[in-house]
């Protein structure tokens, strides 16, 4: 099966021949999740919506609204953006997820969750990624019968995908999260089995799909692959706009691949600017050591504040009124946190500059610290500077990361594999 051609409009490319009909499934529990505004599709559509299934173990957090588990990824926030807005337009969604203490199957917002059960001790060291955890996640996608699996981001989980399209004679979409996830060699976090794994899955994807243009080139520079360019949506309501007084915002899990004592260092150079760290812990053994480097870092500077973890939930009200957003990463797909400050009017600054189309970025890249510096300064010492990056930035948002464009690409994506 074929990926679906790219064109300037959209438009999917030659897939299978015809769809599984989605298949029916138990009763499940009913859980809150986050209130969201539904949009029925046009009445003028009358495409029959498939069943997708997200492989995303990662994502109960902040599907789910959950408070008491210190974990807010943006791969995560992307895919419960993409889950509720398919939803809306009338796609069946079921997601596998990791064990939280939740039921083995539950509602979410009309999203089906299914509890990815644990290791346990099952197996054997060295080859646990194929059983139990490869296995557990192929014998989930049987049951949930679905008509495509949607993988995003690099890991053993796009093996298993793979594995049950191929065992089901089902398309597998894939979607980058960085451009990290279609360069070679070692992937960041990831041993070496698991990476080999994790490739091996995406040459067997039937569509892949890519954030940005420099993950267009990698992908097709490494693996021959051409990949369907869907720019990030985002949506928030309620959301406030920015101000040229407010604080200068960073906001991100506090790992060094996100360089956070970059932003501590701009704030000791700038006394005269108020800043905020927003973020907790990564996940990995080393998270809690490196999140009380940089708090111990912070704690001699009156002008920055760092708040710890933040549910997902409450992580807007942070955006509310501040003056900028900066990113420190050296590296990156396209950040959740530019679409967050594009759509209130907050000028991003970044030492990356992700493009929505060629040539086409909403960030202001920085050569480097001193230069992202002065143009802190700049902005927030200017208001009519300031103005005029914000209407820019918002500008930006409304053209290229409305959540309605990327739900019409990701529909035309599966439409694609479907044969429909």
């Amino acid at each position: 099966m074929k990926a679906p051609a790219e064109a300037s409009t959209g438009g999917a490319g030659q897939g299978p021949g015809s769809a599984p009909m989605p298949h029916g499934g138990p009763g499940v529990a009913a859980h809150p999740g986050l209130a969201s505004a539904v949009r029925p599709p046009p009445a003028d559509d009358a495409r029959p919506r498939p069943h997708v299934a997200f492989v995303a173990r990662h994502v109960w957090p902040v599907l789910s609204g959950a408070r008491d588990i210190a974990f807010v990824g943006g791969a995560e926030v992307q895919q419960t953006v993409q889950m509720r807005a398919l939803r809306r337009a009338g796609c069946r969604i079921s997601v596998l997820v990791r064990d939280h203490g939740q039921p083995a199957q539950v509602d979410c917002d009309g999203i089906a969750v299914h509890r990815i059960p644990e290791v346990a001790g099952r197996g054997w060291p060295g080859l646990r990624f194929v059983y139990p955890r490869m296995t557990d996640i192929v014998a989930l996608l049987r049951r949930v019968d679905a008509d495509l699996v949607f993988v995003q981001t690099a890991s053993e989980e796009v093996a298993s995908a793979a594995v049950w399209a191929r065992l089901a004679r089902r398309p597998f979409v894939f979607a980058g999260a960085s451009d990290m996830d279609f360069v070679l060699g070692p992937l960041p976090g990831m041993p070496a089995r698991h990476a080999a794994a994790y490739r091996w899955g995406l040459r067997m994807a039937d569509a892949v799909i890519v954030q940005n243009v420099a993950q267009q080139a990698l992908l097709r520079r490494h693996f021959q692959r051409h990949g369907v360019l869907i720019q990030n949506g985002y949506e928030e309501p309620g959301a406030r706009p920015g101000r040229p007084d407010g604080p200068v915002l960073w906001a991100a899990t506090v790992k060094p691949l996100k360089r956070p004592e970059l932003f501590v260092d701009l704030a000791r150079r700038l006394p005269q600017r108020q800043f905020l760290m927003v973020g907790g812990p990564g996940a990995t053994a080393d998270g809690p050591a490196t999140f009380e480097r940089v708090a111990q870092l912070a704690r001699g500077l009156p002008n920055l504040r760092l708040t710890g973890h933040v549910p997902y939930a409450e992580v807007g009200r942070h955006f509310d009124g501040a003056a900028l957003v900066l990113n420190t990463s050296d590296y990156e797909g396209l950040p959740n946190t530019f679409m967050q400050a594009w759509l209130r009017g907050i000028p991003t600054l970044s030492f990356v500059r992700p493009e929505s189309a060629p040539g086409c970025s909403g960030t202001i890249a920085c050569d480097g610290l001193d230069d992202m510096a002065a143009r802190v300064e700049a902005l927030c010492a200017r208001p009519t500077a300031w103005t005029a990056a914000s209407l820019a930035c918002r500008r930006h948002f409304e053209t290229h990361h409305t959540v309605q464009a990327a739900v019409q690409r990701y529909l035309e994506v599966f439409d694609g594999v479907l044969g429909r």
